[in-house]
Formats: C-alpha cells, structure tokens, sequence
C-alpha cells in the first residue's frame, strides 16, 4: 500500500489532534490551548475510543475549538468492541482527512502516545499525505509484547511519521539512531503542563489519616483472571490497614463484575469503589494519598512530578519518570507489595515535586511544530 505523497513538506498552516482517549486530550490539551493563544488554525478529530463525555477536560483546560467526531463514541472496555471499532474509525477518519487536504495543500495531523487511535491516526494522515507529527516519541519498553497493545502500537507509528517529538534525550536518541524522521527533544512530557494547569501542584500531603489510591486498567491486569483475583486479595489486605480509594475505569468495574469480584471487593472495610473521576479530582486525591498504586503511564508520569510514592504494577515501563525516585516497579519491591503496604514505609519514596520551567514541553511542541 503505497502513501499519497504530500505536495510539500514545508511546514503546515493546519494543524489536526487526533484524540481518541481522555489521557490523550489530557496530554494533548496544553498544546492546544497555547496553539488557540496564537491564533493557529487547529481542528480536533475525535475517533470515539470512549464512551464517556470528555467534556468536563474540554471545559476544564478551557479548550474553545470544537469537538469534531468521526465516529459514533462507544465505550471500548473488550477486545471484541475494539476489533469491531477499528476499521470504521479509521475509515472515518480518513474520510475526514482527505475533506480537509482538499482545503489545505499543507497540513499536520497530530497524534499523542501508542493507543489504536494514534496507530489509526498516524496511518490515515501518512496515507492522505500530511505530514505526520507523533508526540510523546521514542518511548519503547523494549519488549515487543508487553505492554500489549502499546509497545507493537509504538514501534508501527515510529515507521509512518514525519516528525518526533521525544520528552527526553533517550528517546530522541531511539528515534535518531532507528528511524529517518525528523526528531526534536521537547525536554519534557506535555502532562507536566497539565497537571500544573489544574492546580494539582499545590496540595499538601500532611493529610491525615493516611489513604491510599489505586488506579488499575492495563489488559495484563484486568483480563487474566488468576492476576485479577491475586490484586484483589492484595487490596483486601492492604484495606485492615488503611481506607483504600479504587478509582475504577469502566473496563476494570466491568471485569470485577464478570469475574464475581466487584461485590467482594466493594464489601472490604476501608474500601471506597469510584467510578472514573474527574482529570482534577483524580489527581488532587493522588497528590494528597500516602501512596499510589497504578499501572497507568499517564498516572506514572503525572506522580513523579507530584512527587508522591507510586507503586508501578507492571512488568516493564517505557517511562523513565519517576524510577529511582518517588517510584517502584512491583518487582523490584524486595519484602513484596503485600509487605510494603502493611509496613506503611512509604516515605522512602517520597520525593519533591518538578519545578517546571517557565518555557514549558508544551511550548517547545509548538515552536518545534512552526519551524
């Protein structure tokens, strides 16, 4: 299958996010927002991936160009509604490309992380001929298959873009030594801008009595049966010492159910089950908890430049924040998570918050976005 080829690669006067995920509108917000103060002409395509309303994020970062779906949204929590989704969402989206090619001789379409929405994303604008920009680049694990599907997402889209945008010197220097795209460092992740803009920054951790806060939805975790009973065990555990704050995604309520584990786990003392929260909410709660327990790359991110304890229930990250400092693998916790939780020694992890710069990653973005 061969790609349209652009009519030119100079820089773009249209620029197209596409966003299929809230985490990825989070990320993607600060960039939006600084490209709206200018003046630059944006369109935001939403591929549907979720179900649930991104509006509150849209009127929380203050995000005035509207919502633009190429797709019906559906709540995409199994395999099966994701399999059915792809192809009708990548087949919208092309259709909505190729309207505005024939509008605008040079254009980028922007897509953020390793979702299916960045692969559909990143290969609908290669094929139309924009020229391809991928945020957040470079990030790999180095395990094809894990996580899965992320990582395998990862390394197609690496191959169909234009330009990079890596948050750190390791993951320009991936992308340098692997790939023949353009590649600019932005000296930063975007969610650093995020999380400063809904005051997360600012909340003291002295609150007593110490609580905890998990957050889990990776397929690892939430589709192998025998791994989702072992976390609910551990929880339960953890819930005699300290009130415990589940924030759940829709896929991981709706497996807790179908595994008979939902009931059981709402009914452990100190246990509070919550359905998704705000993105401010969330992270106020995590800013102020004893410790956080995650599987989230966003969330991995988002508390390293909190600075609060993050147990990283995984086996391998592409993300570097946060390791060596207020963050743990799972496996790399010697006495045991259960251990660890029980004893409550979770000030080892404690770190200072990130002071940002004042010429933020998301304003690198859009200067490197302008060359």
């Amino acid at each position: 299958m061969k790609r349209i080829s652009p009519k030119s690669k100079a820089t773009a006067n249209f620029f197209v996010f596409v966003i299929g995920t809230r985490a990825q509108l989070i990320k993607v917000a600060p960039v939006i927002v600084l490209c709206e103060s200018k003046g630059l002409p944006i369109c935001l395509l939403m591929t549907g991936q979720h179900l649930e309303t991104i509006q509150d994020l849209v009127d929380e970062f203050g995000i005035r160009t509207p919502l633009t779906r190429t797709v019906e949204a559906m709540e995409r929590s199994t395999v099966g509604s994701l399999l059915w989704w792809l192809p009708s969402a990548y087949f919208g989206l092309r259709k909505s490309l190729q309207k505005i090619k024939a509008e605008n001789a040079n254009f980028d379409v922007i897509v953020h992380g390793d979702t299916l929405s960045t692969l559909i994303g990143a290969f609908a604008g290669w094929r139309v001929g924009a020229r391809v920009v991928h945020l957040e680049s470079g990030l790999s694990s180095g395990k094809l298959f894990d996580p899965f599907p992320e990582e395998l997402s990862r390394r197609i889209v690496f191959r169909l873009i234009d330009l990079a945008m890596c948050p750190n010197d390791e993951a320009a220097a991936y992308m340098r030594s692997r790939h023949r795209c353009r590649v600019e460092d932005t000296r930063g992740n975007t969610i650093l801008d995020a999380v400063a803009m809904v005051g997360a920054m600012d909340v003291a951790r002295d609150q007593k009595p110490a609580y905890l806060v998990v957050s889990l939805h990776r397929f690892q975790n939430i589709y192998d049966s025998s791994r989702l009973l072992e976390l609910v065990v551990l929880l339960e555990a953890a819930a005699s010492r300290y009130p415990i704050h589940f924030v759940l995604h829709p896929a991981t309520r709706k497996r807790l159910v179908h595994e008979k584990l939902f009931d059981r786990l709402a009914a452990a003392p100190g246990m509070v089950l919550s359905p998704r929260l705000g993105y401010g909410d969330f992270l106020r709660l995590a800013a102020g908890a004893a410790c956080v327990m995650t599987d989230g790359g966003s969330n991995q991110e988002e508390l390293a430049a909190l600075g609060v304890p993050t147990i990283i229930m995984r086996k391998a990250t592409e993300r570097p924040d946060g390791l060596g400092g207020n963050a743990v693998m799972e496996a790399d916790i010697s006495e045991g998570v259960r251990s660890f939780l029980l004893k409550g020694d979770f000030g080892r992890l404690l770190a200072s918050p990130i002071k940002l710069e004042a010429d933020g990653p998301s304003e690198r973005v859009v200067r490197s976005l302008l060359k």
